[in-house]
């Protein structure tokens, strides 16, 4: 489990991704890489995309939720919490300045239906994904299945948005709104722009999509899941992190610590046979929290070394 593989992918690799099952630790193992990439020298955007959690309190300080904040002292790293409900407003404000006249046919119904919020956030990761500013993105990610449901959304809606203009050329004349073939053409640009994005998740020369999980039952099945179910989309996993492996010095006789640490083994085992492709990594679990960027640091010593 050397550091050289995980820390070539993270030095190789302009987009990264932290994934996983929700409490695994995905937002630390996020932070630690971006905190790591922004002390050696990459200009570092950190973007968190899971509703749930804030990289504010791991950072111990504001990060914005509408503008890149820059993260403590360091020239290199900044900050992006996006909220799904500033996302909507954004997407709102974006999509209506880009196919004008979609409210007069449409009225509320454009921006109605269940999965909005997702497609709205998964917009705002678009945009990132076209970012020309920064070395290095990574994406603290929502949890799994949050994930991959922000993956399907768009392509579903933007399809049937375009089968609902088309089919409704004739009650839109017929109501008098001049049909504009030029809103056709802007919704293939926004689906192009988010084909483009998933594109670009799938090419490992610029994107690694890393899963976090700790060596517990239902992560490991969730990991084999998001794992088949990313092959999907054409993303492989590279690699993956197995977070708070009780260290062996610390045992010492505590009959509970060497019980949980026997079963951890188990799990540690299971996850080398049923992971042979990915390179593995371990986090030993602290005797602290960790939050900060000097704890953060730390953990990034672990994973990528000084």
């Amino acid at each position: 489990m050397s550091q050289d593989g995980l820390r070539k992918i993270l030095e190789d690799r302009k987009f990264l991704f932290f994934g996983g099952k929700g409490g695994v630790g995905k937002t630390t193992m996020a932070a630690t890489a971006a905190t790591w990439l922004g002390d050696h020298g990459y200009s570092t955007l950190i973007v968190a995309t899971d509703p749930t959690v804030s990289l504010s309190a791991i950072y111990e300080q504001r990060i914005s939720e509408t503008e890149v904040t820059k993260i403590g002292t360091a020239r290199n790293l900044c900050g992006l919490n996006i909220n799904p409900k500033k996302a909507m407003g954004m997407f709102q404000t974006r999509l209506e300045g880009t196919l004008s006249g979609f409210a007069t046919l449409f009225g509320s119904e454009l921006l109605s239906t269940p999965c909005t919020e997702e497609i709205a956030a998964f917009d705002q990761f678009v945009s990132f994904f076209e970012d020309t500013t920064h070395d290095k993105v990574v994406f603290d990610t929502a949890p799994t299945g949050h994930t991959l449901r922000e993956l399907s959304m768009p392509f579903d809606w933007s399809s049937y948005m375009t089968n609902q203009i088309k089919n409704r050329r004739e009650l839109s004349e017929a109501l008098g709104f001049v049909y504009d073939e030029k809103m056709v053409d802007d919704l293939k640009v926004e689906k192009e722009r988010y084909d483009k994005a998933v594109r670009g998740l799938s090419d490992e020369s610029i994107s690694a999509f890393n899963i976090v999980l700790l060596p517990e039952r239902l992560p490991i099945e969730e990991t084999a899941r998001a794992i088949t179910d990313l092959k999907g989309f054409g993303i492989n996993v590279p690699a993956m992190i197995i977070n708070e492996v009780i260290p062996k010095d610390v045992l010492k006789g505590n009959w509970f610590l060497e019980r949980r640490r026997a079963t951890q083994e188990r799990y540690l085992e299971e996850i080398e046979t049923r992971f042979p492709d990915q390179i593995k990594r371990e986090v030993p679990l602290f005797d602290t929290d960790i939050y900060g960027i000097e704890r953060i640091r730390m953990v990034g010593e672990v994973l990528y070394g000084k």
